[in-house]
């Protein structure tokens, strides 16, 4: 198990305010299969992590786990951290602003015009593509803030 995936399902219980009895009852797991969760012991499934998504109204937890559960997940979605609603679409906003006074959409059409990446653009298409990685990384994290006021 990875070390960074024993507290997400503690933290968002206790974020949505929840004693572990109570989420357990919720969540229909017995409180020792829920402590064997927020320990490490275990990975909950993802039908239980569906359950607490909803229980503890987070999508974020839905993003952390599937990263911790998979590589290829790993590797597609951004590391997503809790931010507050605000902060999140600010964020956002600025780095969709930032692509575009920097004419990134410029430079991938110019990448794209003859429909291959040549040696010569492999650079200048990987710099693309962590600017648009950004956006998307801030685009999900606006998608998993609290809207609650926190």
């Amino acid at each position: 198990m990875q070390t960074n995936c024993i507290n997400i399902y503690r933290r968002a219980r206790q974020t949505a305010g929840l004693t572990r009895e109570r989420a357990a009852e919720l969540l229909s797991v017995s409180v020792r299969s829920l402590a064997d969760y927020e320990a490490g012991v275990r990975i909950p499934g993802n039908d239980i992590v569906d359950g607490m998504v909803t229980v503890y109204n987070t999508q974020l937890l839905a993003v952390q786990h599937l990263r911790n559960s998979a590589q290829a997940a790993r590797e597609l979605l951004p590391d997503v951290e809790a931010m507050r609603f605000p902060e999140a679409v600010l964020t956002l906003v600025d780095a969709i602003y930032d692509f575009a006074d920097d004419h990134m959409d410029r430079e991938l059409i110019d990448i794209a015009r003859d429909g291959q990446i040549t040696d010569n653009e492999r650079e200048r298409f990987d710099h693309v593509v962590e600017r648009i990685q950004a956006i998307t990384a801030a685009a999900m994290v606006v998608a998993c803030a609290r809207r609650d006021g926190m």
